[in-house]
């Protein structure tokens, strides 16, 4: 596993860059949900919270 800077939350400038571009992809997908753009950066966000969870350990 490659190192992960975290910082004082526990967050990685990595995840806090894919929540940025979640909130751009809800806001262009006019709040919905279930719009493939919005969906697939919700992945792509939830995948670098989990590597920031798994560094933590």
């Amino acid at each position: 596993m490659s190192h992960r800077d975290l910082n004082a939350c526990g967050f990685s400038s990595e995840t806090i860059a894919a929540e940025y571009e979640t909130d751009q992809a809800l806001r262009e997908a006019d709040n919905d949900m279930a719009d493939p753009y919005f969906t697939a950066a919700w992945k792509a966000e939830a995948a670098h919270r989990a590597l920031d969870w798994e560094a933590q350990r």
